[in-house]
């Protein structure tokens, strides 16, 4: 008489990859293909952003230019952002100080503005990436909304938000911390 098999149910442990893993990793040419972040130590491939997307960063990155141009502040687009032991993100555009490394991630401390473009993303960007940014001290972080046509502008992170946020819609005037400047996005 057949009796029952009982299946064994393997249990396999978590594996989490390390900063230092990912970038080897990176350095190695393993991501050359895609776009990867570390998240909490997992790997998140991103996808390429369309053309509203690329057409919104390059509007921004026109106008941070020049609004930084007579600062010593260096701007950067896919900029790699260490977060902590596991976690690298990858900002859409990254402001920072003038004595940032020239290779690896950008440490938070170092980064004066991080502009996400939100076009499929908002949910991510006004979520976890603003939690994480917020609790590694980035004093200014943006979220374009593109659907919406408005600027969400979080400053003065305290804990793992930001005390100050508002909303601006894009043909309003956004004032660009660290200078005098304004711009409009639309």
């Amino acid at each position: 008489m057949n009796k029952p098999v009982r299946r064994a149910v393997e249990s396999v442990p978590e594996t989490l990859f390390t900063a230092r893993e990912y970038l080897r990793m990176h350095d190695a040419g393993a991501f050359n293909d895609m776009n990867v972040e570390l998240v909490r130590g997992e790997l998140r491939k991103m996808m390429s952003g369309g053309f509203s997307h690329g057409e919104m960063t390059a509007r921004l990155i026109t106008k941070l230019i020049t609004a930084y141009s007579s600062t010593d502040r260096r701007l950067a687009v896919h900029l790699m952002i260490g977060i902590g032991p596991l976690t690298i993100r990858g900002a859409d555009i990254a402001v920072v100080l003038p004595d940032v490394p020239s290779r690896g991630p950008v440490p938070p401390d170092r980064v004066v503005l991080i502009v996400e473009i939100a076009v499929t993303t908002l949910g991510t960007d006004l979520g976890e990436k603003q939690t994480e940014y917020a609790e590694a001290g980035v004093p200014d972080y943006w979220v374009a909304d593109v659907g919406a046509s408005v600027m969400h502008v979080m400053r003065s992170p305290e804990g793992d938000r930001y005390a100050e946020r508002s909303v601006v819609p894009f043909d309003q005037p956004l004032a660009v911390p660290g200078t005098s400047a304004t711009i409009t996005v639309a």
